[in-house]
């Protein structure tokens, strides 16, 4: 069979395979057209130059279209050629192929794909890939066959189908949907609890932030407000359970709606308002309590301490005690703090161990170590570029002195359990030193 226009000649082969070829036009076959092209774009360009002295028309550019369009075309035709004659032969074989499968099984998407290595993108595979409603994908393959002494290149479409099974090639043809691509992402169980931990704490922030706001919009008033919204609320719930008016009832529930809201606020404000007041009572206990005791020794004995000593005291005292006081500071939350459980609500309970559980010696431990980072950076920033302190300069050396003594007394409490001395063994030698007598 001929085609005149495509010059293409079908026959089957022993397979009972459809195969055939064509003339195909090679990427800068025919370079005379080119040079020809070429010699009218110089032309215009130096007529251009030796009457105006300017070269700023685009034949340039247009060569270098026409260029690129004489080396691709020819593949890109090739391949338009290859397509068609795939997706011709497809149509008469896949009805056949889809009697296999259930009678609701039918073509869903259809995709010409070729496989390529290297940087020239030698194609190494010729495939049609057909996706079926029921997820599966049929595979036709188009072999192309060197020419040899005697014959010249020509294609075989293979009629037989395979199942897809290679993940890039089914990737080709399959929907994407954020469904599918939801589903077969794997995302680590940290990673999945610690995002919903960031949403819960945002979430906590943002709620407590407007709550704040609006104390601070409102003030007294927001108090009045509230205190007056429950007045008429409870009222509401008395006259619904001695009057069933239903009327009555309809205006109870819509009034009821910004109660429900307020507890919803409330539940998810509890676990960030948690957090933020451990280590704010943590801040305070371990920080707080020091400065206060520099303050009152001060006032009392007439020290003239100096604001950055105070600074550098409370500092190192405070991290050396978050961290390696742990224990105290647990006690004092504990027992001295409004996270106390005073075993009035369930919630009392739950919200102490929170409170305990954040303010773990290791989590104290980098809480402090990113903190000095931080400051000691932004410090450190300023002082190289600007010669400005962050606080004033006998603050910030004071940090950083704190810092210093922090990470000394951690690394001597960390060596200490390497020290060999041990008491028992050490008195017995030191009390037979003393007694031992030659006599």
């Amino acid at each position: 069979m001929n085609n005149a226009r495509k010059n293409i000649k079908t026959w089957k082969n022993k397979k009972g395979n459809l195969c055939f070829c064509y003339d195909t036009p090679q990427p800068m076959e025919k370079p005379l057209r080119i040079i020809v092209v070429s010699l009218c774009f110089g032309c215009v360009v130096l007529v251009e130059y030796l009457c105006f002295t300017t070269i700023y028309s685009l034949l340039p550019l247009a060569f270098l279209l026409y260029f690129a369009y004489w080396i691709v075309y020819p593949c890109k035709n090739n391949e338009g050629i290859e397509r068609r004659m795939m997706n011709k032969n497809v149509d008469l074989r896949l009805h056949n192929e889809l009697k296999k499968f259930d009678k609701d099984i039918h073509e869903v998407k259809r995709k010409f794909y070729q496989v390529s290595k290297g940087t020239y993108g030698i194609v190494t595979g010729t495939y049609t890939l057909v996706l079926l409603s029921n997820n599966e994908v049929l595979e036709y393959e188009l072999k192309y066959h060197k020419p040899t002494e005697t014959k010249r290149a020509f294609y075989e479409f293979v009629k037989k189908p395979i199942k897809c099974i290679n993940p890039e090639h089914r990737k080709v043809v399959e929907i994407k949907s954020l469904a599918k691509w939801w589903i077969k992402i794997k995302i680590p169980e940290k990673v999945m609890l610690s995002s919903i931990i960031f949403v819960i704490v945002g979430v906590g922030i943002v709620f407590t932030s407007f709550y704040l706001w609006l104390m601070s919009k409102f003030e007294w008033k927001a108090v009045v407000y509230l205190i007056g919204y429950l007045v008429v609320f409870m009222c509401l719930q008395w006259l619904t359970d001695k009057i069933r008016n239903k009327m009555l009832i309809i205006f109870n529930f819509i009034f009821s709606l910004p109660m429900l809201i307020i507890k919803i606020w409330s539940k998810l404000m509890l676990p960030t308002m948690t957090i933020l007041m451990s280590y704010i009572f943590l801040g305070l206990y371990a920080f707080g309590l020091p400065m206060l005791i520099i303050k009152g020794l001060d006032f009392l004995l007439d020290l003239n301490i100096s604001e950055a000593t105070i600074f550098f005291i409370a500092f190192a005292i405070g991290s050396i005690i978050s961290v390696h006081g742990s224990r105290f500071i647990s006690w004092m939350i504990k027992e001295y703090s409004p996270l106390k459980n005073w075993e009035n609500h369930k919630y009392e309970a739950v919200m102490t161990e929170l409170a305990l559980y954040v303010i773990n010696k290791n989590n104290v431990n980098f809480l402090i170590y990113l903190t000095y980072f931080l400051y000691l950076s932004i410090s450190g920033f300023m002082q190289i570029q600007y010669n400005e302190s962050l606080i004033t300069t006998n603050i910030d050396g004071a940090i950083l002195k704190a810092f210093l003594v922090f990470i000394a007394f951690s690394k001597m409490v960390s060596k200490s359990k390497n020290i060999e001395i041990k008491a028992k063994p050490l008195l017995n030698k030191m009390i037979r030193l003393i007694t031992v007598d030659d006599e």
